[in-house]
């Protein structure tokens, strides 16, 4: 999964594919499915049409996938083989509503669209990258660098700041 430097090239329908594409291969771990390392790849996933002629119809469908997948009995306490290393089902569901809400904010921002994030999804995504996201993982080319932010700044710009991203004013 990318959570930053990458996408800065990607067009606004890569992006969508991206998170689609992202989305699609965490409810297929959650589902048990074995996913080819290879899928991983974050930019294999922009290129790929996972959107097709009705985006927001596809969209809703991998999205109803993914809320059936992680609400399944059992789903967030089950460990699964997971990017090197074995995480818990709950640590999947966190890394989805993170691209979510990240990649939510790329597409909004790449279409100069609005975009008001909810406060408890935003906690619960900075819950994630505050370990989720690391230097080692931007050494791997996984995130962009961390941005300097006032310490008094919402902790969604804060957060963007942490995955690289410059918050418009």
């Amino acid at each position: 999964m990318d959570g930053g430097g990458t996408c800065e090239k990607w067009t606004v329908r890569q992006t969508a594919n991206h998170l689609a594409g992202a989305l699609l291969l965490l409810a297929r771990f959650a589902e048990g499915e074995q996913v080819e390392p290879q899928e991983l790849d974050a930019q294999r996933q922009a290129d790929t049409d996972h959107l097709g002629t009705d985006p927001a119809a596809s969209f809703r469908a991998i999205a109803d996938r993914s809320v059936a997948a992680f609400a399944a009995p059992g789903t967030l306490e089950r460990r699964y083989a997971f990017m090197g290393t074995t995480v818990p089902g709950a640590v999947l569901a966190s890394i989805s509503l993170y691209e979510s809400l990240i990649h939510g904010w790329d597409i909004a921002t790449g279409a100069h669209l609005p975009y008001a994030a909810d406060d408890d999804v935003v906690r619960a995504a900075w819950q994630y990258a505050e370990t989720g996201v690391g230097d080692a993982h931007r050494r791997a080319g996984q995130f962009a660098e961390a941005i300097p932010v006032l310490p008094t700044a919402s902790l969604f710009v804060r957060l963007l700041a942490h995955v690289g991203r410059h918050a418009r004013p």
